[in-house]
C-alpha cells in the first residue's frame, strides 16, 4: 500500500517537515546520506531512517517497492547531484517528485560588503587575491578545490560540523590544528563575530544557504566586523526549473496525495508587553486587559514577581527559542503573553525575541508600556524633548562623552555601584539626580552631592539625571587649543598639524584608534573627543609623558581614552585590533608597528614626519608591506606674535602628514 512518502533530508527544513508528518500521523521514512546526519535525525526524535547516498537506479528500486506515494527532496540546495540523481529515478519510474526549497535568508545589511561568485572554482580565485586570514563556512564538501586555488594554506580557517569525515577532508586539503573549526551550528550572529575576531579574518566564504543555513547571520557579523564576504550564489536561485515549493505547499501537496483534507490557514499569535516600571499601577490599560486574556505568562522572574497573585500560569522564562519550545510542547496554549519590564521599545529584549518569534510562524503583537525613563523624568520635571537619554546597562557607553555635549542626560545604569561610579566621574559643576526603585513602594529620588545624601540610599534599579550647563559650550568640531593641554618637556604635534592629522584619520563611529607614541596626548585628546563611542589608546614609553597623559585624560573627562604604557610594538601585542592608527613617534620600529596593527580589519594609518630621511624611510615600509591610497601633506604654518609695535613671525617646524591603509 503507498501510504508513506521517502523524504531525503540531512537539513533542518528536512527534519522540521518530518516532525509535521509525525504530527499529522503521516507514515514516513527519511533518507540522510552519512551516519552524522543518522545521529542528529536521532537526536531529533526521528526513527525511520535509510543511512547511505544512493544513485538514481537505487532511489528507482526503493519506489518500486511499492510503500512510498510521493518522494520529497528535502535535501542542501547546494547538494545539485543529489538532487539530480532523485529527479532522475522520479522521472524514470514516472513518480510524484516534490522538491522542498529553503526560506530566503530576507534582507541583508545595507552596509555589507558582498561579493557573489557563481562556483567554487571563481570562489577560490576571489579569495587569492584577497589579502588577510580567510574564514570558510561553506563546510568540507568542496573544501580541497577551495583550498587548492590558494597559494598561502596558512591563512585559512574552516568551520565544519564534528565529525570524522568532515576533518579527514580538512586533513586532506592541507588544513591541521586551530586551522580547523569543529562546532555544531546554528550560529548567532555573536557567535560567528567571535570567531571572525579570534582568528582575526578579514574575509569569510559562505553559500546563499539561505534561512536555516545561517546565512544572515553570517553576513550581519562580517558587516559588523567591517569585513568581505564572498558569497557562492544558490544554484536554484539561478535555475530555470520553477519546480521548488515551501514546506506548506509541499505539505498540502503531500495531502491532497493521499486523499487528506489540507491544512487550515491559520497563524499562531503572541503578545509581547510592557508592565511599565513598578506595580499593577503602571499598567496600562492595554496591558491590564492582555493579562487577563492570557492563557500564559512568561518573563524574568523579577518581573513575574510584580504580577501579584493570579490563576494564569506563570513562567520563569523570556529568550525566545526557549518560549517557543515550550508552547510547541503545549499546544494547549492559545493566548502567550511574554512581559518585560517597562516599555518594550526602550532597551528590551522584547526586540530580539519578537524577531525569533516572527521566524518561528507567530504573529506577534506588542504592548509598549510606560518607561522608568518616562516616569523618572516626571518625577524631577524635565521634558523629555530636551534630553539626550543613553543605556550603560549591559553595554559599554562612554557616558562622560555624551555628557560632556548634551546639557540634560539620562543614563539607564546597569546597577547601583556602577551608578555612584558614574556619578562620581562627571564633570566639575554637573548635577547629579538618582531615581531608584521607581515606581515602587522602594522608589527613591536623590541629588548626588547635597546635604543629607548617603550611597546606602542607592540601590536596586537605577537612572541617573545629569545636567552639565557647560555642555552649551560644547565645540561642534572638536577642537583644543595648545594652551588648554596640560604639558612639560614632552613633545607635542602642534595644534595647527593636529587639525589636520585627525582630519586625515577620517574617524567614524565605533572606530578604534592606536596613538602610538602619544607624547602629551594632543591626538588622542581631540579623537576621543570626536564621538563617545570612538575607543582611543594612547601608547607611551616615557614616564613623563605618561604622567601627562592621565593628567590631560582626568581633564577633559574622556573615558573612551585608555592609556598603555610600554614600547611599540610590544605594548600593542595584547590590544583590541584597530581600525585606525596614528604614529607621532616610532623610534626607528615603523615596520613592526605596523605589521602588529594588522591580522583584523583594513586599517587607516596617519604618519607624521619632520625630517627628509624619516619620510623616506616611511615610504619604503608602505610599499613593502603593500600600502595602498598613499597620501602625503606637508604642512609649514607661522603664528606671529607681538614684537613691540610689531608683530613677527614664529614658524613651526614643516611637517608630512602621510595617509595610507593596509
Amino acid at each position: 500500500m503507498r501510504d508513506k512518502i521517502l523524504v531525503f533530508g540531512g537539513t533542518t527544513e528536512g527534519r522540521l517537515f518530518a516532525k509535521r508528518l509525525a504530527e499529522l500521523d503521516i507514515p514516513h521514512v527519511v533518507s540522510v546520506a552519512t551516519e552524522y546526519g543518522k545521529t542528529i535525525e536521532e537526536e531529533n526524535g526521528e526513527d525511520s531512517l535509510l543511512v547511505g547516498r544512493m544513485d538514481s537506479g537505487a532511489i528507482a528500486e526503493l519506489i518500486r517497492s511499492g510503500e512510498f506515494a510521493a518522494v520529497v527532496d528535502a535535501t542542501h540546495p547546494y547538494a545539485v547531484k543529489a538532487s539530480e540523481e532523485i529527479r532522475g529515478a522520479c522521472e524514470k519510474e514516472s513518480f510524484t517528485y516534490l522538491r522542498l526549497v529553503r526560506k530566503d535568508a530576507g534582507l541583508l545589511p545595507d552596509k555589507s560588503e558582498v561579493t557573489y561568485v557563481d562556483d567554487v572554482d571563481e570562489a577560490a580565485k576571489a579569495l587569492e587575491k584577497r589579502e588577510g586570514n580567510i574564514l570558510l563556512l561553506t563546510g568540507s564538501r568542496d573544501l580541497k578545490e577551495i583550498v587548492d586555488g590558494i597559494s598561502d594554506r596558512s591563512r585559512v580557517f574552516v568551520r565544519i560540523i564534528p565529525d570524522v569525515t568532515s576533518i579527514e577532508k580538512c586533513l586532506e586539503a592541507g588544513l591541521s590544528g586551530r586551522q580547523i573549526i569543529a562546532m555544531q551550528g546554528p550560529f548567532s550572529v555573536e557567535m560567528n563575530e567571535a570567531l571572525i575576531r579570534e582568528i582575526g579574518a578579514a574575509v569569510i566564504l559562505t553559500k546563499d544557504s539561505g534561512k536555516t543555513g545561517g546565512f544572515g547571520e553570517k553576513i550581519l557579523a562580517a558587516c559588523n566586523c567591517g569585513i568581505e564576504a564572498i558569497v557562492i550564489r544558490n544554484p536554484e536561485k539561478t535555475d530555470k526549473c520553477d519546480e521548488g515549493l515551501g514546506s506548506e505547499e509541499v505539505l498540502n501537496r503531500v495531502l491532497e496525495i493521499l486523499g487528506k483534507e489540507p491544512l487550515e490557514e491559520k497563524r499562531k499569535a503572541i503578545t509581547l508587553g510592557g508592565v511599565g516600571p513598578g506595580d499593577e499601577r503602571y499598567y496600562t490599560a492595554e496591558m491590564a486587559a492582555a493579562l487577563k486574556e492570557a492563557d500564559i505568562v512568561f518573563g524574568a522572574k523579577s518581573v513575574l514577581e510584580r504580577l501579584g497573585n493570579t490563576n494564569t500560569p506563570m513562567i520563569d522564562m523570556y529568550e525566545g527559542d526557549k518560549i517557543c519550545d515550550h508552547l510547541d510542547k503545549h499546544p494547549e496554549y492559545k493566548t502567550p503573553l511574554v512581559v518585560y519590564s517597562g516599555d518594550i521599545s526602550l532597551c528590551s529584549g522584547a526586540r530580539k525575541a519578537a524577531g525569533i518569534f516572527k521566524e518561528r510562524g507567530y504573529e506577534v503583537r506588542k504592548i509598549s508600556g510606560i518607561s522608568s525613563v518616562s516616569l523618572f523624568a516626571g518625577r524631577i520635571g524635565v521634558s523629555l524633548e530636551e534630553a539626550t537619554v543613553i543605556s550603560n546597562h549591559g553595554r559599554e557607553c562612554d557616558v562622560a562623552g555624551y555628557v560632556g555635549r548634551n546639557e540634560k542626560t539620562i543614563v539607564l545604569a546597569g546597577n547601583a555601584e556602577q551608578a555612584i561610579e558614574t556619578a562620581g566621574k562627571m564633570p566639575e559643576g554637573c548635577r547629579v539626580i538618582f531615581g531608584c526603585e521607581l515606581g515602587s513602594s522602594r522608589e527613591k529620588i536623590a541629588e548626588y552631592g547635597t546635604e543629607g545624601f548617603s550611597e546606602s540610599d542607592i540601590t536596586g534599579k537605577v537612572l541617573l539625571y545629569i545636567e552639565n550647563p557647560a555642555a552649551a559650550e560644547w565645540k561642534l568640531i572638536p577642537a583644543i587649543r595648545d594652551s588648554e593641554i596640560t604639558r612639560g618637556d614632552v613633545p607635542m604635534t602642534k595644534e595647527e598639524v593636529r587639525c589636520i592629522s585627525v582630519r586625515k584619520l577620517e574617524l567614524r563611529r565605533n572606530s578604534v584608534l592606536w596613538d602610538v607614541g602619544a607624547g602629551t596626548g594632543s591626538i588622542s585628546l581631540e579623537a576621543a573627543m570626536t564621538d563617545p563611542t570612538v575607543k582611543v589608546f594612547s601608547v607611551e614609553k616615557n614616564p613623563e609623558a605618561i604622567d601627562l597623559l592621565k593628567k590631560n585624560r582626568e581633564k577633559f573627562c574622556l573615558e573612551n581614552m585608555e592609556i598603555v604604557e610600554g614600547a611599540a610594538p610590544q605594548a600593542l601585542l595584547d590590544l583590541q585590533k584597530p581600525s585606525h592608527v596614528f604614529v607621532g613617534g616610532s623610534s626607528g620600529n615603523l615596520k613592526e608597528i605596523i605589521e602588529a596593527c594588522l591580522g583584523g580589519t583594513k586599517v587607516r594609518f596617519v604618519v607624521n614626519c619632520i625630517t627628509l630621511e624619516t619620510l623616506g624611510k616611511t615610504m619604503e615600509v608602505i610599499k613593502e608591506l603593500g600600502g595602498s591610497e598613499t597620501e602625503v601633506v606637508q604642512i609649514s604654518a607661522a603664528r606671529f606674535k607681538e614684537v613691540g609695535s610689531y608683530h613677527m613671525a614664529d614658524g613651526i617646524n614643516p611637517v608630512f602628514v602621510i595617509t595610507f591603509e593596509i
